[in-house]
């Protein structure tokens, strides 16, 4: 007999597990904060990239549209949401599966991060993909900017600085050198047309010394940079698109009205790695070197959002606790079932998988990997192989929808089935045609919230 489940969030992670959930014979329940699904997938993919995000779109319909997955959309589960995680497990779940990725923000604690004209690179990636409330919100940016970072989502940011804003410069600093980047040369070809050719030659003149120590061949590292520098850019833009090695940032420098004029790093200096294929060491040197900018943006990755209400990994406090590997009695521990480290227990039927279990770990194929291997430990806890039920006795479907949706009648909030998904996806293409682009978001809640609750 099948189980009802209910699964937090929408993203790649969660709709995936859906599917697999699905198939095996269980319902699935979906409370996403956002009203759309696609978490990610929708919202943190860069704008233009239509294809892609049309191709997980189609997945995801043909997903959302099994008979045992139902959706509800603007409902925010945690300890300030519209429900609770004991409320959600109380309305006659077997299983609660948290999948809402990497809703937190990751910052370094330096002095001036919180100075008008500091941002966060996921915020401004939700900006530019019209998430609601972030795409109605000002974002200054300035002629100078830097940015903290040198993976995929940090050359999103340039891309979009240089494309979009065209701003004047922009300056990417790293901790460690050209090698040890994190970025692909897909994303690093699309703004490549922006580089000051002047600047990376002086920079390498630098940093030289420390590449050479450690064995790394200088000219290679700079001809792998360069390989695309005849790309031309998707449009003229006047931006200058500068590096920075071997810095790390140390506090963000301000003007008399308290707005960013630089940041200040310190100079590292790379060591070799402890063990054969791992990344070089950094060790700090004490010399400071100051960055004239008037925007900085930290893209150095994500963190959980704590406010879920699930424990914390006890050391880093940036995942939720899962079950130790050495949990007693079980040699092959579950990877996926939430852990107490507080009272050394686990918490039976409640699982996270995909970034919120790992944040900021791969891209989509990563997060479905990740979900479906999870789903397997899930669907044995459903079958009675690892620990006690969630609850006791047994609610129908119809029971838990109906429980659900009283609850969010009684709390006002306006939940968003797939129907009235479909009504908004209809509006928005027919608003696309109209205004002869490739794609057309509303910027706000209220206006998808309004077609959503339209007569049909």
């Amino acid at each position: 007999m099948g189980k009802q489940i209910a699964i937090i969030g929408a993203g790649p992670a969660s709709l995936y597990g859906a599917g697999k959930l699905a198939k095996a014979g269980h319902d699935v329940v979906i409370l996403n904060r956002d009203i759309k699904p696609g978490g990610l997938a929708e919202y943190g993919i860069y704008l233009n990239k239509y294809k892609m995000k049309n191709g997980l779109r189609k997945m995801f319909s043909r997903i959302l549209s099994h008979e045992r997955v139902h959706y509800y959309g603007n409902v925010t589960v945690g300890q300030q949401g519209d429900l609770t995680l004991d409320e959600v497990k109380a309305a006659g779940f077997d299983a609660l599966v948290v999948a809402v990725g990497a809703q937190g923000t990751k910052w370094l604690g330096l002095p001036g991060e919180q100075a008008p004209g500091v941002y966060h690179a996921k915020d401004l990636v939700y900006h530019y993909n019209n998430l609601p409330p972030y795409s109605e919100q000002p974002f200054a940016i300035g002629q100078d900017v830097v940015v903290v970072g040198f993976g995929n989502v940090a050359l999103d940011i340039v891309h979009w600085l240089v494309c979009e804003k065209k701003v004047a410069s922009v300056t990417l600093i790293a901790r460690r050198g050209p090698n040890e980047r994190a970025s692909t040369p897909k994303e690093l070809k699309l703004v490549s047309g922006a580089l000051d050719l002047e600047q990376l030659e002086q920079e390498f003149e630098a940093i030289a010394p420390n590449l050479i120590e450690l064995g790394q061949d200088v000219d290679q590292a700079k001809a792998e940079l360069l390989k695309f520098k005849d790309h031309a850019l998707e449009t003229d833009s006047p931006t200058k698109l500068r590096m920075r090695f071997l810095r790390s940032p140390a506090r963000m420098e301000t003007d008399a009205l308290g707005h960013v004029r630089a940041i200040t790093c310190e100079v590292t200096h790379m060591k070799p790695a402890r063990e054969e294929g791992g990344r070089p060491g950094v060790e700090a040197t004490g010399e400071f070197d100051e960055i004239a900018c008037d925007t900085v943006i930290f893209a150095i990755g994500d963190s959980i959002e704590p406010s879920i209400g699930l424990p914390l990994e006890p050391r880093w406090k940036s995942t939720f606790a899962v079950v130790p590997t050495a949990w007693p009695g079980n040699p092959e521990a579950p990877r996926y079932m939430v852990y107490d480290p507080d009272t050394q227990q686990p918490l039976h039927g409640t699982f996270v998988v995909g970034w919120a279990r790992q944040a900021s770990d791969g891209l989509v194929g990563k997060a479905r990997a990740d979900a479906e291997t999870g789903c397997e430990e899930i669907l044995a806890y459903l079958d009675g192989e690892l620990g006690p039920p969630l609850r006791e006795g047994t609610s129908s479907l119809e029971e838990v929808l109906t429980g659900l949706q009283e609850r969010f009648a009684a709390r006002g909030v306006q939940a968003v089935d797939l129907e009235g998904i479909a009504r908004i996806q209809e509006v928005e293409e027919a608003e696309a045609l109209r205004r002869e682009v490739p794609e057309f978001k509303f910027h706000s809640n209220e206006a998808m919230l309004d077609i959503a609750s339209a007569e049909s």
